[in-house]
Parts: C-alpha cells; sequence; structure tokens
C-alpha cells in the first residue's frame, strides 16, 4: 500500500476540531535571532529565584547546568520540547532504528502516559472498536475507558501478538482502525514480539489499513543476547506507526519526559492537544535530560543502558530461580526476555482476584490479579503479574514463598 497521505479518517471528531494556539504558534518565531518579541506574555526571568542547577551523578561527577540552558528550561518554551533536546532525540532514533520513511518527526510530553492518552483521543470517536493485546496495560485502559470504545482483544502468547488470531480479527470484519501494542517486555506479560511476527502483524496493518501504536518503555530493558526485535517504526514505509517511549524506565520515572516519533502530520496533531493542555513538557526537567545526554554522548548512553539492563538482568534470573524453587506445579511462566513483569498462570484456579486481593494482602504480599489487564472489565482471570524491579533479593524469596503458601492453601495441598 503506498504511504499514507491524509489522515482524516483517522483522527477523531474532537481533533478534527482543534485549531493551532494563537500565541503557541508565535513561540518558536520568538527564538529567531534578532526577532523583538512583544506578543507573548512570557513572565520577566528577573522574577525567578533560580540562579544555578547542579547535580551530582551516582559516579561523583557534578553536572552544572549552564545558567543559559537552565534559564530556557525555567521559561515558556515550544510546545513540541526544547529544540537541542529534539535535535539530540532525532539523532538517536536515526542511529537506533534507521527509519526508512523520511517524513517523520518527534513531540516531548510529559511521559508516555500522557501521550498514550493523547493519542487514543486523536485517534478514537465513542463507539469506535480498536485492536488492542489482550492481555494489556491496566494504564492504556484507563486511558480509552472514558471514551466510550469497544476494545477487542487481540490474543497473545510468549513470543507477541498472534498474527494468525489478528488476521482472523481482520477478516470477521472488525471496524477497527488503530492496533495498540507494547511490543517488548509487554506490560503485564512480560512477552516480546518476534522479528518475523513484527514483519507479518506491520503486512496486516498495511493490508487492511491500519494505525499501529507502538507503546515500547521497556526496549532498552531488553536482557537476552542479541538486542531487540526491530521496532515497527524502523519497518515503516507507509507512515502507519506512532512510537511511544520514555525516560522512566532509564533516567527516571519522576522526571516526567516522553517522547512520541511519527508521521509529521500525526505528530503535528498531537502537538495541538499539548499546546491546548500542558502547553509543554516541563522545561526544567527537559534541560537537566539534555545536559545528562550531552554529557555523556551516545558512548555514555550506551554503557548506561548496558548497566541497567545487567541489574535488570540479574533480578530477573534470581526471581525466577525463586519462582522454579517453589511455584513449580503450583503456576506455569514464561522467562520474560525484557522489561520487569512475569505473568503467571496458576494451577487449577479460574479467578485470582479474591485470593491476591484479599488473601495475599492479609499475608503482605502485593501482587496484581490477572483481570486488571483484561479487555472486558467483567471478565475474570486465572493470572497473577508479579515484579521484580524493586524487592530485594531477600524479599523476593519471602515473597515467593508466601505466594507458594497461599496457592498450596487454595488447592487444599496444605
Amino acid at each position: 500500500m503506498p504511504a499514507i497521505k491524509d489522515y482524516t479518517q483517522f483522527l477523531s471528531r474532537r481533533t478534527l476540531r482543534r485549531k493551532p494556539s494563537a500565541i503557541r504558534k508565535l513561540t518558536p518565531l520568538s527564538l529567531i535571532p534578532g526577532m523583538i518579541s512583544l506578543a507573548g506574555g512570557l513572565p520577566n526571568p528577573a522574577t525567578f529565584p533560580f540562579a544555578s542547577m547542579n547535580v551530582e551523578l551516582l559516579d561523583g561527577t557534578t553536572l552544572s547546568l549552564p545558567a543559559a540552558e537552565l534559564a530556557k528550561g525555567l521559561q515558556y518554551s515550544p510546545t513540541p520540547g526544547l529544540p537541542p533536546l529534539l535535535d539530540f532525540l532525532k539523532a538517536r532514533q536515526e542511529r537506533v532504528h534507521k527509519p526508512v520513511s523520511g517524513d517523520w518527526d518527534m513531540l516531548v510530553a510529559g511521559g508516555s502516559q500522557d501521550l498514550l492518552s493523547k493519542t487514543f483521543d486523536m485517534l478514537l470517536n465513542e463507539g469506535d472498536e480498536v485492536l488492542i493485546e489482550e492481555p494489556t496495560y491496566s494504564g492504556a485502559l484507563a486511558a480509552i475507558a472514558p471514551l466510550g470504545c469497544r476494545l477487542v482483544g487481540v490474543p497473545t502468547d510468549a513470543n507477541g501478538i498472534i498474527p494468525e488470531k489478528l488476521e482472523q480479527l481482520l477478516q470477521a470484519g472488525t471496524s477497527a482502525k488503530v492496533l495498540y501494542t507494547i511490543p517488548t517486555g509487554q506490560n503485564p506479560s512480560g512477552c516480546t514480539t518476534t522479528a518475523a511476527r513484527r514483519q507479518e502483524v506491520y503486512a496486516l496493518a498495511a493490508k487492511h489499513d491500519l494505525l499501529i501504536m507502538e507503546d515500547d518503555p521497556y526496549y532498552y530493558l531488553y536482557l537476552d543476547a542479541g538486542g531487540p526485535p526491530p521496532s515497527y517504526f524502523s519497518m515503516d514505509t507507509d507512515g502507519r506507526v506512532i512510537r511511544m517511549e520514555s525516560f522512566s524506565k532509564v533516567l527516571s520515572s519522576g522526571i516526567r519526559i516522553g517522547f512520541a516519533t511519527g508521521p509529521s502530520k500525526l505528530i503535528g496533531q498531537l502537538q495541538l492537544d499539548l499546546q491546548a493542555t500542558a502547553m509543554h513538557a516541563s522545561g526544567v526537567s527537559q534541560a537537566l535530560v539534555l545536559h545528562l545526554l550531552q554529557h555523556w554522548g551516545d558512548a555514555g548512553w550506551d554503557a548506561h543502558v548496558q548497566r541497567i539492563q545487567e541489574l535488570y538482568r540479574g533480578r530477573r534470573d534470581t526471581f525466577l530461580a525463586l519462582c522454579d524453587a517453589h511455584l513449580t506445579g503450583l503456576a506455569q511462566w514464561d522467562a520474560p526476555s525484557a522489561g520487569m513483569f512475569v505473568w503467571f498462570k496458576l494451577s487449577g484456579i479460574e479467578d485470582s482476584s479474591k485470593l491476591i486481593t484479599e488473601k495475599a494482602m492479609d499475608q503482605k504480599v502485593l501482587l496484581v490479579p490477572g483481570e486488571s489487564f483484561l479487555t472486558d472489565p467483567d471478565g475474570i482471570s486465572g493470572h497473577v503479574r508479579a515484579a521484580y524491579s524493586l524487592a530485594t533479593e531477600e524479599q523476593m524469596e519471602e515473597g515467593v514463598k508466601r505466594f507458594a503458601a497461599l496457592l498450596k492453601a487454595e488447592l487444599g495441598q496444605q
């Protein structure tokens, strides 16, 4: 199928009513050298009580944010993001994903969750069908819920979306125009869609004229040898992939910086939403991230990612060994190749809800029942999600033991 030129059919009625902010569109013009601006109501920076910002890194290095850069971060800034940060991120996307389409752009926002919500709002009308992995991220379900859409669950297994199941849904006549997927270290299942399946999924999207929302916050938390499979963005010849990423898992969740990459026209539509809601992501957070990335360079970033992967790889392997020791016969699971989650299918238990929300709570072990991740809000699930990202090894062991004891009691083995 040829590249998409007109995205009108994909846009919601709300989005089609959006207009550029008369003031926001002047902000980039104010940055032109020699420009005298009497237009925008920018506060005078002399009123800002901040003079400098110094941050000590874990290796003992002190980063001093230059006064001029701090000043830019403290002031209103262009909606797409601080221009030097956007340039840095675009170069990173070119290096990592090597996009085949030249017509793409980027937008920085207050975390990928904000971008998810805005993208769903941009693409979906009330009553629309949307294709979404089964199970899926509960935050995505929360973002879609107020829109009143009909969720069409696409079955997955340990290797991600099952293309044959997706094709069956498409051939059955679904009216969906959007597929939402978490292709790497999926939340909650931990699965990573293989390279071959991604090619098949993209081919189906092209054949049936779907947009793909590629939510990939765990891309840099790929833990197995060989690196993650190619992204949907990297194979997008038609302009049908909107890719969302975040610094939450690799720098800091509190910084709240995420970014979207995709067709220029769709990124432009997202900008209109951001103009009207937050105006732009935190300038101070953007300036801090930019200065850190410039300090590191590509080699420093790669070394940082490698350290993160080593940490999570060790945690995953420890947690899986504990599961083998205490949960064998009580549940089934697949080893995740990325991310921070293990997805248990409980043996002999069809509904995990009360077991996890009541009995596990009483035994002081926190897990998440599978029903939280279903496209059917009234569905039941015999699955449970566990995270190995934060607990100490001792806490992991004790938590797994308590979980095992609960399952044995539930199955009458004690």
